[in-house]
C-alpha cells in the first residue's frame, strides 16, 4: 500500500494561510500565547531540536531556555503566570494629550527655534512644561507613537 500523504519533499498548500495574521491572533492573548510555550516545550520532551522549535514555532532560543528554567524552579503556574514587563511608561493620559496637541503645531510657535520636533526638543519641552527628564530615545519612540495614532 503506497501512502502518499506523507511523501517527504512535497510541500503542503498554503494558499490562503497568512502567517502575520495568524501569529498576531496568537498574541492577542495570553492563553494563546502559553499554548505555545507549551507546545515548545512538549516538542522539545519528544526528541524535536531546538532549532527545529524556534523555527517552527519562531521563537527565540533565548526564550525557550527561559520557558525551561521557568517550568523547571516554578512549575506549570510560574509559566503560564501574567507576569510584568518593563518599567512603567511616563507617558500618562495628560501628557500624551498634551504632546498629540503640541506636535501639530510648529515649534517655532512656541518660541522654539526649531522647524520641526526632534527628540531633544521633545525632552526639552517636556522637562519645562511637566517636568520629566527622559532619554531622547524614549522621546523619540513618544512623538512616534502619538504620530501614528
Amino acid at each position: 500500500m503506497n501512502n502518499k500523504k506523507n511523501r517527504p519533499g512535497k510541500l503542503a498548500d498554503t494558499s490562503g494561510i497568512d502567517p502575520h495574521v495568524l501569529s498576531n491572533w496568537i498574541q492577542q492573548d495570553k492563553v494563546r500565547w502559553n499554548a505555545i510555550k507549551c507546545q515548545a516545550l512538549i516538542a522539545l520532551s519528544e526528541g524535536v531540536s531546538l532549532t527545529e522549535v524556534c523555527k517552527v514555532l519562531n521563537v527565540t532560543r533565548e526564550s525557550v531556555r527561559l520557558w525551561r528554567i521557568t517550568l523547571k524552579n516554578n512549575g506549570l503556574q510560574g509559566l503560564v503566570a501574567d507576569k510584568k514587563k518593563g518599567k512603567v511608561s511616563g507617558l500618562t493620559m495628560q501628557v500624551k494629550k498634551d504632546l498629540q496637541k503640541v506636535i501639530r503645531l510648529e515649534p517655532l510657535k512656541l518660541g522654539y527655534n526649531n522647524n520641526k520636533w526632534t527628540g531633544k526638543l521633545i525632552c526639552r519641552y517636556l522637562n519645562e512644561k511637566w517636568k520629566m527628564d527622559i532619554a531622547v530615545r524614549t522621546a523619540q519612540n513618544w512623538m512616534k507613537s502619538i504620530q501614528n495614532m
